[in-house]
């Protein structure tokens, strides 16, 4: 009987982190048609969606009532940044060149689940990490939202960097907690993609920082 429940835990489980991980891969696609609308999208508009972001990321934050509609926040979220990320794309593009742009995605997507290992094999229990990482990530997105209309080099350095380490580290923790068993498969997979796509950035916009 012992040996039957263990079975039957660990078959949960796998399947809890499995479906985590198309959950993962259905937001890169949501992702994905936001970023093909954002070719066509006027700059003006641009920024009307880059306002309404923050504006999900606060609500999804700090309402309650936010969790009876996460899905559908999740959704619209994944898509906006996709659109608001088509410029970034292109711009990284052309400063960086076609060649050093995919290599610090690649180089990105390795540290992701480099950290990602780290929680998952190495760290015991990374529960207590979340507590700490929860008001650096307020301070930085209120930063990044300032970071809009503020446009000094040093500013977004340390933005960036911060935002690098936030996300690092959130990656231990949410890799941690898939190991733990403590989540759901919607959120994880949101979580992951919301990681990774902002350590692919944060790399990205470091990159071109200190080409310049």
């Amino acid at each position: 009987m012992n040996n039957y429940s263990y079975q039957s835990e660990h078959l949960s489980h796998s399947s809890a982190v499995r479906n985590a991980w198309l959950y993962f891969i259905y937001f890169w696609i949501v992702f994905a048609a936001g970023t093909f609308l954002g070719q066509f999208v006027p700059p003006g508009l641009r920024l009307m969606v880059s306002v309404l972001i923050f504006a999900l990321v606060f609500i999804s934050l700090f309402a309650k009532a936010s969790r009876k509609f996460g899905f559908l926040i999740s959704n619209a979220l994944a898509f906006a940044l996709g659109i608001v990320s088509y410029t970034s794309f292109m711009y990284y593009l052309g400063v960086l060149g076609q060649t050093v742009f995919y290599q610090n995605v690649a180089l990105a997507v390795v540290a992701f689940f480099a950290f990602g290992a780290v929680g998952y094999f190495v760290v015991g229990d990374a529960s207590n990490l979340g507590r700490l990482l929860f008001p650096a990530l307020i301070a930085l997105v209120l930063a990044s939202f300032l970071g809009i209309f503020i446009h000094i080099p040093m500013f977004h350095l340390v933005i960036t960097i911060a935002g690098l380490a936030i996300f690092f580290l959130y990656t231990i923790y949410d890799f941690n907690r898939l190991k733990r068993g403590q989540f759901s498969a919607q959120e994880m997979g949101f979580n992951l993609f919301i990681n990774l796509l902002n350590i692919i950035m944060d790399v990205l916009r470091l990159a071109s920082i200190l080409r310049d």
